[in-house]
């Protein structure tokens, strides 16, 4: 499964902090301790930053080169278009988009940036009728997504379908639906090349001891097709249920990534 790290984002206070104070040291540490742990992916974040943030997303960026190699994949994480832009121009291996949804302006602002850098993507789904709630609505954003960005050429293999994982503390049949919609989307459009992925740790929000929950919905969703997750990987309980899951579903050839896992630790 493709692990994209979800630590260095600036909502998080230490991230925040190492901005304002333009504290190389934490940036430095927090990259390499993620690709040491297993990430793919490193999701960058400076949104919080505001008028800044595309200063900081490209300071960031350098010190993560600087620090763990050209190599490393990075996804531009950003509700501003700009910023997206700037993140991608600096990618040295092939990058990756969080996110796009069915918004047709930042549709058309993307767009340009999709066809010029060929990204992987992350796709919401969500459109104008706001938070969906069903799997059946999940899947209607799915389809409204997909055909969207075939129209303007995008490739299947590159887009990673969120249905929008919701903290099961305010409506605890979310978890149960996100896990429904993740096998749905998968038994549509697998086969076509269509990917998924959460943002696992929503699920938990505002409950005590949230690598609890998070650990089990992972299990379950990885038995249900997911692809990829925003996760810590330095968080060992949760590596745990991932290599473990990996090897008890097959797709661990011999189990030979566990052993690898295993022997590392």
């Amino acid at each position: 499964m493709l692990i994209i790290s979800e630590v260095l984002n600036s909502t998080r206070k230490e991230v925040r902090e190492a901005l304002d104070r333009r504290d190389e040291a934490i940036i430095h540490r927090l990259a390499r301790e993620q690709v040491e742990a297993g990430a793919d992916i490193l999701d960058i974040n400076t949104a919080t930053s505001m008028k800044r943030e595309i200063e900081d997303l490209e300071w960031v960026i350098g010190l993560i080169y600087d620090e763990v190699g050209e190599e490393v994949r990075l996804s531009i994480d950003s509700p501003n278009p700009e910023a997206v832009a700037a993140g991608l121009g600096l990618c040295k291996a092939r990058p990756m988009i969080n996110s796009i949804s069915n918004n047709p302006e930042l549709q058309s602002q993307l767009t340009p940036l999709i066809e010029k850098h060929h990204p992987d993507i992350i796709g919401l789904t969500l459109g104008t009728k706001g938070m969906p709630k069903t799997v059946e609505d999940r899947l209607e954003e799915s389809k409204r997504l997909i055909d969207s960005l075939q129209t303007v050429g995008v490739e299947l293999e590159q887009l990673y379908i969120d249905p929008l994982v919701m903290t099961i503390g305010s409506n605890q049949e979310q978890a149960h639906t996100v896990i429904e919609a993740v096998r749905a989307i998968k038994e549509r459009w697998g086969a076509q090349g269509v990917k998924t992925c959460v943002g696992l740790s929503n699920v938990s929000f505002g409950l005590p001891q949230r690598s609890v929950i998070n650990q089990a919905f992972l299990a379950m969703l990885m038995e249900s097709g997911l692809d990829a997750a925003l996760m810590d990987p330095t968080n060992t309980g949760m590596m745990n249920v991932l290599r473990g899951s990996e090897a008890l579903m097959g797709i661990d050839n011999h189990c030979l990534g566990y052993i690898k896992y295993i022997r590392g630790k």
